[in-house]
């Protein structure tokens, strides 16, 4: 190797926003995944300890309703996991934009000077 082909490879680049925003990133998809299988585990346990109480009811409209809407809380709970993949891929969007944008002095500060 020579001299010339050491250097190439030691530049610096602008990487410190790049970090973070991709560590906040795969920290709040894993959340949002734990979140989400938490809350639908949690629920489906809640709806086994209070099956027999609802099974209990004795008037078929009450039952009926209390059922419709446990089935419609877990049908928007899937509907959230279904939509997971569209919000983490509009965050991706825009942070690489972003970057961009501050990369080319778009974003946060003026370049001097007006229009007028």
């Amino acid at each position: 190797m020579d001299q010339k082909s050491k250097f190439l490879y030691r530049k610096k680049g602008q990487t410190a926003q790049a970090v973070g925003a991709i560590i906040t990133l795969i920290v709040g998809v894993g959340v949002a995944v734990l979140v989400l299988i938490f809350v639908g585990a949690l629920g489906g346990q809640t709806y086994n300890l209070v099956e027999p109480d609802i099974d209990s009811i004795t008037n078929i409209t009450i039952k009926d309703s209390i059922k419709s809407s446990i089935v419609s809380g877990f049908t928007a709970l899937e509907q959230t996991g279904n939509y997971l993949p569209i919000i983490v891929l509009a965050v991706v969007i825009s942070l690489v934009l972003a970057l961009v944008l501050s990369f080319t002095g778009f974003g946060g500060q003026a370049a001097g000077g007006s229009v007028l």
